[in-house]
């Protein structure tokens, strides 16, 4: 029992070293990314996943700039701070670049951004180390007074940056469409798979241009096992926030399994049309 308290002892001894939190802090980020990647929605990734965010990375900015003068329960307060602000910034690079936001993405971006930080951490304070002697370094710290309101003004400075920058997202933002068309029978998109030999099937096709402008609407439908197998175009030019219906019928002359077919093309104003969609229903006919 002594000797595991002797080595628990020293464990806390050598985290409490500048290259104890160093080695902690990239073995932990590492080992909890692994558990993310490897063990994504259990309970371990949960537990090394959310100091990895909401900690570690905030901590590793904190040993660079606010280390100094500062009290423990300051060093805490701020890496939960900056971590928060680093997650949303590295979100903010991740979205604007090729890499885009995964959940992989995300989670080797704070991984690489925590081991840089250490390595940056290391050269500056190496930076404050002279040699008095031949073979010997010293540190040599200045020692400062640090009041929380830096902290606070850091962190407000920051945010509002971020904050600006989501706002000019926003702004300038490309939304995704809104056209939709839709197949209903009725009224009703519940449509009855199964169908009488020799009856009739009338569908109604909506369309609505969601699209930034006026648009040209192109509707191309067509079966398969029955003896009409034409294609039949429907075509409009439609304003922005415009909606249209067509009813199209279908005579089941044929046994067996039928597919009905309805294929959107729109075309903007001074372009190739392009396929935007296709809807289609299988019918049992006997």
């Amino acid at each position: 029992m002594q000797d595991n308290g002797d080595m628990l002892n020293r464990l806390v001894a050598f985290i409490e070293t500048d290259n104890g939190q160093r080695i902690s802090v990239v073995t932990f980020s590492v080992l909890a990314t692994l558990i993310l990647l490897t063990m994504p929605g259990t309970m371990a990734a949960i537990i090394f996943g959310m100091p990895l965010i909401f900690f570690v990375p905030g901590f590793a900015v904190t040993r660079i700039f606010f280390w100094k003068g500062t009290s423990i329960e300051e060093k805490f307060a701020l890496s939960l701070g900056l971590s928060i602000i680093v997650v949303i910034i590295l979100a903010l690079i991740l979205v604007l670049t090729p890499i885009s936001l995964y959940s992989s993405s995300t989670q080797g971006s704070l991984v690489v951004f925590t081991i840089g930080a250490v390595a940056v951490e290391m050269l500056k304070n190496r930076k404050g180390v002279k040699s008095e002697k031949p073979g010997v370094l010293t540190r040599v710290e200045k020692t400062e007074p640090f009041k929380l309101d830096k902290v606070v003004a850091v962190m407000i400075a920051t945010a509002l940056v971020v904050s600006g920058i989501c706002l000019a997202l926003i702004i300038t933002a490309e939304y995704p469409s809104r056209t939709y068309f839709a197949m209903t029978e009725d009224g009703s998109a519940n449509i009855n798979s199964t169908r009488e030999l020799g009856s009739t099937i009338t569908l109604t096709i909506e369309m609505h241009n969601g699209e930034d402008g006026t648009m040209g609407f192109y509707l191309e439908t067509y079966g398969h096992n029955i003896s009409d197998e034409k294609h039949t175009w429907y075509n409009w030019t439609m304003p922005e926030g415009d909606t249209r219906e067509v009813d199209v019928s279908f005579l089941l002359d044929q046994p067996g399994v039928v597919r009905l077919d309805f294929s959107l093309y729109i075309q903007p104003i001074g372009k190739d049309a392009y396929l935007y969609g296709n809807l289609h229903i299988w019918l049992l006919v006997e």
